[in-house]
């Protein structure tokens, strides 16, 4: 190139970018004038590649981009971080505060109002979580366990929580595990969990009538370990084969009133197809308009060891957690005055005694001279954050200070986040916005030495043969939805043993003509009851039984009705006796 055009054109280059320097100053706001400040510093190492070094190849370009487009998605991800960090901290109190509502003595109406207020702020969450999620695994900032776990617990899980949603709804949802499926495996079962509810998710959404079934079997096996095949087919709305070719694509919907009808962001598909091709697994589609969808992926996990499974040794129950909370004295650090008063609220509800909105100084003093039991520790405080709080109580020099378990809480939580926690010494994390039955479970997991004792001497005294599993009932929470009336609940009780009565009847005359469809439809009205009156244990016995009338096995039906005809009768005396119980409250 001519030496006077090349002055020339760096003269004006130099000139375009003094232009494009005052117009991102007066013109845009800040990531605004950093993106066309990227797209110009790219332009003009472009340019000033072709005129200084004309035979380099380009990749430096092509680098130089990448490392643009790289800087870019930082940017983005850090921004999307922050959002949700800000919209989670008020969310966690309007969640908060509608849990405490909920245990009010309110009028039937007030109930209906609350429970909007979850649905919507729940709905709000999920949306948030999917957004999040998506930008922890795109940038790669998302941690995979790998733990043994139990998959047919794990499935017997997802598929509870999907039968909830169903109600009222002419589907059915069925599940089938081939016998050549390992019970105990290798991996992360919270990211299988989250993908088999997307997927289970998607098909509630949008099946009207029919069925949802999940099947799942080996399809290879390998030294150590198989290759496991999960298939969710359903009978919905189906989508069509152009549009399946961008299902996977961010953002992006069957039909363009899919979000208006339906909800959602356009993540949930996209989320679950990077989880499992972090997995190593792949997934596909195969569906027909107005016919249904299957949504098949494989994975390979190597096969796990049943002594390392976590064993659940906290009581489930509300009351028991409650009894075992009563007089735990906690510290809380949480600069958000809403926030604040709502976990004080909760936590003096269980009985604890609770310090908080204390400087530094008399926070120190009081774990001096108070024998606390916890701390909970907000990390994203202005001034000095929580990991600055917690390094001071962690390198104080009186060991009935530096000892005390503290639980860091917060909106978001990133991989760095986990690392410094660990090198501090903070010894659990809770990410708002939680539920109650999480902030007890995190207590009572982290709660001191001496509560532990406590509670071993209370469990020395309990009976060490615990009732079989479906025998058991809880009707705290059936007594919560009849707004504490105990009539109602009577009432209740009194319509399920009738209802338990008509199935047995039906099961006992349709089972001489092996009639499995009247008594799938039998044990489809009872299962309900059961969920109702939290008998879990006989839910799944009722849940097998429909199960395997549709897959036309009657010697498995009657195996399972002669269990239940022997279980069920001392399920009726628990029921009694916690029906006793309450009606002496």
């Amino acid at each position: 190139m001519a030496i006077s055009k090349t002055k020339d054109l760096l003269g004006q280059l130099a000139q375009l970018e003094k232009t494009v320097s005052e117009f991102s100053f007066e013109e845009l706001n800040a990531n605004e004038a950093k993106v066309l400040k990227n797209s110009f510093d790219t332009f003009r190492s472009s340019l000033e590649n072709h005129i200084y070094s004309p035979n380099t190849t380009s990749s430096m370009v092509e680098e130089t981009k990448a490392s643009d487009i790289r800087e870019q998605e930082s940017a983005q991800n850090q921004f999307i971080a922050h959002i949700s960090h800000e919209i989670r901290t008020p969310l966690n109190s309007i969640i908060g505060f509608a849990n405490l509502l909920n245990e009010e003595n309110l009028t039937k109406s007030q109930h209906k109002k609350v429970d909007a207020i979850q649905f919507a702020s729940n709905t709000l969450l999920k949306l948030i979580n999917e957004v999040l999620d998506y930008s922890k695994i795109s940038s790669g900032n998302t941690n995979f366990e790998s733990v043994d776990f139990n998959l047919h617990s794990l499935l017997n899980d997802v598929m509870f929580l999907c039968e909830t949603l169903i109600v009222d709804r002419d589907i059915e949802l069925l599940v089938e595990i081939d016998e050549n499926v390992p019970k105990i495996i290798k991996g992360d079962p919270s990211k299988l969990s989250q993908v088999l509810l997307n997927l289970l998710g998607n098909s509630v959404k949008f099946v009207h009538k029919g069925f949802i079934k999940l099947e799942v079997f080996a399809s290879k096996t390998f030294n150590g370990g198989c290759e496991l095949e999960f298939s969710v087919a359903d009978t919905g709305i189906g989508i069509s084969q152009e549009k399946i070719k961008t299902i996977f694509n961010s953002y992006t919907q069957a039909e363009n009133d899919t979000s208006s009808k339906y909800g959602g962001t356009g993540l949930g598909l996209t989320i679950t197809k990077e989880i499992i091709e972090k997995l190593q697994g792949n997934i596909e589609i195969d569906s027909t308009v107005d016919s249904g969808t299957t949504v098949t992926f494989r994975i390979p996990y190597p096969l796990g060891n049943n002594i390392n499974t976590s064993k659940n040794t906290n009581n489930d129950s509300t009351l028991e957690g409650k009894k075992v909370l009563a007089g735990t004295k906690i510290m809380v650090f949480e600069d958000n005055q809403m926030n604040q008063r709502l976990i004080v609220e909760q936590l003096t509800k269980w009985g604890c005694k609770v310090y908080s909105n204390l400087s530094l100084p008399k926070s120190l003093k009081t774990l001096e001279s108070k024998d606390l039991d916890l701390i909970l520790m907000d990390l994203k405080m202005p001034g000095q954050n929580g990991f600055e709080v917690s390094k001071i109580i962690r390198e104080h020099s009186n060991t009935k200070v530096n000892t005390i378990p503290i639980v860091a809480f917060s909106a978001d939580f990133t991989e760095q986040d986990s690392k410094d926690c660990k090198a501090i010494g903070i010894n659990d994390f809770l990410l708002k916005p939680y539920t109650l039955e999480q902030l007890m479970k995190t207590i009572l997991d982290n709660k001191n030495i001496k509560l532990e004792q406590a509670e071993y001497s209370a469990l020395l005294q309990k009976p060490m043969i615990k009732p079989k599993e479906t025998t058991v009932v809880d009707l705290n929470h059936l007594l919560k939805e009849c707004f504490g009336e105990i009539d109602m609940l009577n009432e209740l009780v009194k319509l399920f043993k009738l209802n338990a009565i008509e199935f047995i009847g039906n099961v006992k005359i349709h089972l001489k003509t092996e009639n499995l469809k009247e008594i799938a439809l039998s044990a489809h009205k009872l299962k309900a009851g059961f969920a109702m009156v939290k008998a879990d244990g006989m839910r799944k016995l009722i849940v097998d039984l429909e199960a395997s009338c549709k897959a036309h096995q009657p010697e498995k039906v009657k195996e399972l009705y002669e269990l239940f005809l022997t279980d069920y009768p001392l399920l009726e005396e628990n029921l009694d006796m916690d029906l006793k119980t309450l009606n002496k409250k």
